[in-house]
């Protein structure tokens, strides 16, 4: 708590400035006089600026309606808590001004209102001639939540999202399950790595790690090979990210299931993830923590944040971690992250954000383990490698984004991103075995990688009326230019003895083995209506059109040179039905589709038509609780058609192999039941497999897909008395029996694993925490995705953690 400012004004004192919150908030504490709310000081509501705003609240809380009033207007709204209690607003939809939204909202509660000249709404009984206005026990609610799709969460349960629409949407209002997994889910798990996070949305599971220098999913049944980052995709043209992310500078993670082509081009018919950072705040903030755990984990992080001048703010987050890691032979893996971001607000209708990202990563190269017989039978710790096999990569990020509300109906902005990323590789890679089932054959390969991109968008935001129906229309214009350089040496090693490896050999000569170039300029234009026909059904229509001109170059190690043009020109329709029968429930259906263009080539040196997606979903968000615990239940079906595949006669072409389809149901949890006890849990049902196919035997099972998979976090605080702040929690993930390749050739067993956290808060700023992971220390496989990307979870573990927050 601020001392230079009494409670409860000291929040004052953190929202606006030490500087002026002293002064407004210590100036409330005295009494006022009835002549108060006439004097020039303050300013009748009703004479107050007359611009319009599209309003769409629901009935609910007056405390809740007044919050979202006060953050969709920019009025900071206080008043004394007790005004409030048992008061409900009425539903508030339409374009209106100030005045009248509050007439509506208050017309039952008898309240009045005024405004101050820095724009803090204040309300209060009606008074007689001989009363005075006793604001001493004020309390502020821009204090409390209020939460917009780019920024934090209260608590687990978020209730707005921008990747689903691009807009500042309520999750209820599309038509498509979108999960979150909020800043306080990531800091009570203590996670690092997206893939932990992602743990607790449902239908997603680890993919290939590329030898443990990146992350990917798979999500709904197929795989995800990139994401975005504030609504943004990072390269086209890479088979995995560049580099591993960190958590350090993430707000939220937004899941959207399904295609999402029409807003983001190409990519997975899976569904799409995306990282909102957190941004720069006027009021000052700062947050430090330290880590140590098992296998040589150290972690320092931090993030500070504040105003550098009146209309300037800025963040900066920072990390540095190194881990040693379980597996035999494992050297210390390095991780530095550096984000700084800044945020310039010249007037309330213009706000620009612009930063850089530095990542700079060091790993063990490591394919794991290997499968024999059908099935994986090597101690999970197995290391089949060498120890000087290593990858080394470094990224840089900047971009900005700037939006300008042009009038009362319609906002243009404006994205850019640009990367820049290295990767130095000098590795094992693992072959086949011999015919004894233990003799490993090896190679050694020198590779170097480099990736440019350049992804710029522009976009009008236009809401009005046709008669009683509303409309948010979003149209937008999008250009990539990206270009990827990779060359790459190859020498022989030694094999290994995958049941008594020695270790200790060393590469022989290395020579030429391939070069590749690829250059990519990508066309898009895209349309997105979102129609409010009534306060119950709601319609979201959109399309995209994309033309894609990519040139592919390879040099092969006989110095022969293949070129591939590809240029298609694709178009993904969306559509989908809400239907709200109350402020609890929103049903919905809604068709999506997807397109990703192929470099491979066939044997008449064509480049292979895009993979298209189709899907069909259905299903219900529920506010179990109000404005405490939500659920979201969804059932789909997903198709995928030309899908590529080696061609069996030539592996250096490729066929496309025809269709297969994915079909679930999965349900998420999140909230805050009662005070102090959070959870956030989820449960799916999948059936992913081949459905046509020329090579691959039909009804096959699509490759690192459980059947059966979910997982289920809680945690409590106690909140009064003795133990006040004392808090622990636990929760199991789990996942049933997975196939290992789309041949089916191998498969996995399922397993179940348990979580466990104790933590306690010294005061309001610090917190000691101590997560165990596997607490059983069961063995199982948790990644399975291929012969080249299996991966044993973790021992059992512990980390200990202090954090600060100032």
């Amino acid at each position: 708590m601020d001392k230079s400012c009494p409670y409860p004004f000291s929040l004052i004192c953190r929202r606006v400035g030490l500087g002026m919150g002293w002064m407004l908030g210590c100036s409330l504490v005295l009494p006022v006089s009835p002549g108060w709310a006439q004097t020039a000081e303050t300013i009748p509501f009703r004479k107050t600026d007359e611009r319009r705003y599209d309003f769409d609240i629901k009935a609910q809380s007056l405390t809740s309606a007044l919050g979202i009033f006060g953050r969709q207007t920019g009025l900071q709204v206080s008043f004394d808590a007790e005004l409030a209690l048992g008061l409900r607003a009425p539903a508030l939809k339409g374009r209106m001004t100030e005045s009248q939204a509050l007439q509506q909202l208050l017309q039952e509660t008898g309240l009045e209102w005024t405004l101050t000249p820095e724009r803090t709404l204040l309300l209060h009984r009606p008074q007689s001639s001989n009363e005075t206005m006793n604001l001493t026990t004020v309390n502020v609610l821009a204090e409390g939540h209020q939460e917009s799709a780019y920024g934090p969460v209260q608590g687990y349960r978020a209730t707005r999202t921008s990747t689903g629409t691009k807009t500042d949407t309520a999750l209820r209002d599309v038509p498509q399950s979108i999960q979150v997994v909020s800043r306080q889910v990531l800091e009570d798990q203590q996670i690092t790595s997206l893939g932990d996070a992602l743990t607790n949305v449902s239908s997603i599971q680890r993919a290939n790690s590329h030898g443990g220098s990146s992350e990917s999913f798979v999500i709904r049944g197929f795989n995800a090979v990139t994401y975005a980052i504030d609504g943004m995709l990072i390269s086209p043209l890479v088979e995995r990210p560049e580099a591993i992310t960190d958590m350090a500078s993430v707000e939220r993670i937004e899941v959207l299931k399904g295609p999402a082509s029409v807003l983001y081009g190409r990519g997975n018919p899976g569904g799409l993830i995306n990282l909102v950072t957190r941004r720069p705040t006027f009021a000052p903030e700062a947050s430090l923590k330290a880590q140590t755990g098992t296998y040589g984990f150290h972690r320092l992080e931090g993030s500070f944040s504040g105003p550098l001048s009146d209309t300037f703010a800025g963040r900066l987050s920072m990390a540095w971690q190194t881990k040693e890691g379980f597996r035999d032979t494992f050297r210390d893996n390095r991780h530095t992250y550096f984000a700084p971001t800044f945020r310039w607000q010249p007037s309330a209708d213009t706000l620009l954000d612009a930063g850089l990202e530095y990542i700079d990563q060091s790993s063990q190269f490591d394919r794991g383990l290997i499968p024999t017989n059908g099935k994986i039978h090597l101690r999970g710790d197995r290391f089949l490698h060498e120890p000087w096999s290593r990858d080394k990569a470094d990224k840089v990020s900047a971009w900005y984004r700037i939006e300008h509300q042009l009038n009362d109906w319609l906002t243009l902005r404006q994205m850019t991103r640009w990367d820049d990323s290295n990767k130095d590789r000098f590795v094992v890679d693992l072959r086949d075995l011999a015919s004894d089932g233990r003799t490993l054959r090896r190679r050694t390969t020198h590779g170097d990688e480099e990736v440019r991109t350049l992804d710029m968008q522009f976009e009008a935001i236009a809401k009005f009326a046709t008669g009683s129906i509303q409309h948010t229309a979003l149209v937008g214009y999008e250009y990539i230019d990206g270009h990827r350089w990779l060359k790459n040496r190859r020498g022989s090693l030694a094999s290994i003895d995958i049941h008594n490896p020695v270790y200790g050999a060393r590469p022989g000569p290395l020579s030429f083995n391939g070069k590749y170039e690829l250059d990519l300029q990508s066309y898009s234009a895209y349309f997105q209506d979102q129609i409010d026909l009534n306060e119950q059904w709601k319609l979201l229509v959109g399309a995209r059109w994309d033309k894609t001109e990519q040139y592919n170059t390879s040099l092969d190690s006989d110095n022969n040179r293949t070129a591939t043009d590809i240029d298609p020109t694709e178009v993904s329709p969306r559509v989908g039905l809400v239907y709200q029968p109350t402020d609890w429930l929103a049903l919905y259906a809604s068709y999506s589709s997807s397109f990703s263009p192929q470099g491979d080539i066939d044997r008449n040196h064509k480049a292979l038509d895009p993979e298209t997606g189709d899907q069909y979903e259905i299903g219900a968000k529920l506010d179990l609780i109000p404005d405490r615990l939500s659920l979201t239940l969804a059932a789909f079906e997903i198709i995928r058609e030309n899908v590529s595949a080696p061609d069996p006669t030539a592996d250096e072409y490729s066929i496309q192999t025809g269709e297969q389809r994915s079909r679930g149901i999965e349900l998420d949890i999140s909230g805050q039941p009662l005070d102090g006890w959070n959870l956030i849990g989820n449960i799916s049902v999948i059936n992913a497999k081949v459905t046509k196919d020329s090579v691959i035997k039909e009804n096959n099972k699509r490759p690192g897909v459980p059947t059966f998979s979910g997982s289920l976090w809680s945690t409590y605080q106690v909140q009064t008395g003795k133990l006040k702040g004392l808090g622990l929690g636990g929760g199991m993930i789990f996942a049933s029996e997975r196939e290992g390749d789309i041949e089916n050739t191998y498969n996995v067993g399922g397993y179940t694993r348990f979580d466990a956290t104790l933590f306690y808060d010294l005061g309001q700023r610090f917190r000691v925490s101590l997560n165990g992971r596997n607490i059983t220390n069961r063995k199982y496989i948790e990644t399975v995705a291929g012969t080249d990307g299996n991966y044993a979870g973790e021992p059992a573990s512990v980390i200990a953690t202090l954090s600060a927050k100032f």
